[in-house]
């Protein structure tokens, strides 16, 4: 009588958290409909020569100095949006979504470490036919960023980190909701078919100084191009890629002139990085933002397109400058 009381009971649990899942599953947006939103007349598909398209834009000024823009993990390229406006009348503004990102979707390989990244935007710039640029950075872009201009410095022509990841110091950040239940056991499980709305506004609410700035549009372009087909899979995957820690070590070889924007409110990757960061390399320059949190490209850009204008023009007057 027992066991088939228990038989019951599991059978009654089984029922129950099927129709949970019906209910609250959020299926994958539309391929086709999410190019039509998120894209523009901009817009390319690169072939990756792995079954892949890379969506990137290639915007601005042609015939101005080059800036490569490397958005952070479950953001999107739409991030540089702001910058783009700002910057684009002076400077050749190239931006794409990297693997699992975005327009661009998974990696048919189903690798998502630096170097795969780092190549993919290489490629990107093998296509438009730039040799060297400014990398500009984000979070997880901020550690690619930094990580290219170890693995490839020749194309390089400065570093731009903004609230990047990779240093290895003591005080540790607090990953946004999102990002705390992808590297769980049952988010790997859910959150490739559950993903509500409220998850990806409240990742968002904590990672920007003040959350009340945040449109109704921007979190649904997050929570649309998050259920783009493949990418939430990607997420997961992409939470079980090894960061190679040990490349810490190395930071201080960096040759090339590196700019550090910091949002002074950021929890996510606190203000402590950045003074690493800044410590680890000697000829770096920091610059803090009181009202910014982990994007301040979004939350603030004007200060950041006016600080990394002025940073570029420097160095071309020292450039030039006699000895």
């Amino acid at each position: 009588m027992n066991m088939k009381k228990t038989i019951r009971i599991l059978l009654l649990l089984l029922v129950l958290l099927g129709a949970a899942f019906l209910i609250f599953r959020t299926p994958d947006t539309d391929r086709t409909e999410m190019i039509a939103k998120y894209g523009n007349e901009t817009s390319r598909f690169l072939d990756d020569g792995h079954g892949g398209k890379i969506h990137y834009r290639d915007e601005g000024n042609k015939d101005g100095p080059a800036i490569l823009l490397i958005h952070g993990s479950n953001s999107m390229l739409q991030t540089w949006e702001p910058l783009v406006a700002l910057l684009g009348d002076k400077y050749r503004l190239i931006s794409l979504d990297l693997y699992g990102h975005g327009l661009t979707g998974p990696n048919p390989t189903g690798a998502y470490d630096a170097d795969t990244n780092i190549a993919a935007a290489v490629k990107v710039l093998d296509t438009v036919g730039v040799d060297k640029t400014y990398w500009v950075g984000n979070s997880m872009g901020g550690w690619l960023t930094w990580r290219a201009g170890l693995s490839v410095p020749e194309r390089v022509s400065g570093l731009v980190l903004i609230d990047a990841s990779g240093a290895q110091v003591e005080q540790k950040g607090k990953a946004y909701l999102g990002a705390r239940l992808a590297q769980s056991w049952i988010g790997e499980k859910l959150l490739p078919e559950i993903t509500p709305r409220f998850l990806v506004k409240s990742s968002l609410e904590e990672s920007v100084a003040q959350p009340e700035r945040l449109t109704e549009a921007l979190v649904d372009r997050y929570w649309e191009l998050l259920r783009f087909p493949g990418n939430r899979q990607a997420s997961v995957d992409r939470a079980k890629t090894p960061r190679e820690p040990e490349k810490w070590t190395e930071v201080g070889a960096l040759k090339m002139p590196v700019l550090l924007l910091w949002g002074e409110q950021d929890k996510v990757i606190p203000l402590s990085h950045a003074r690493a960061f800044a410590a680890a390399i000697p000829a770096s320059k920091l610059i803090t933002y009181a009202d910014a949190g982990h994007l301040p490209m979004e939350e603030t850009p004007e200060q950041v397109a006016r600080d990394i204008d002025a940073w570029i023009e420097s160095l071309a007057v020292e450039a030039v400058a006699p000895n």
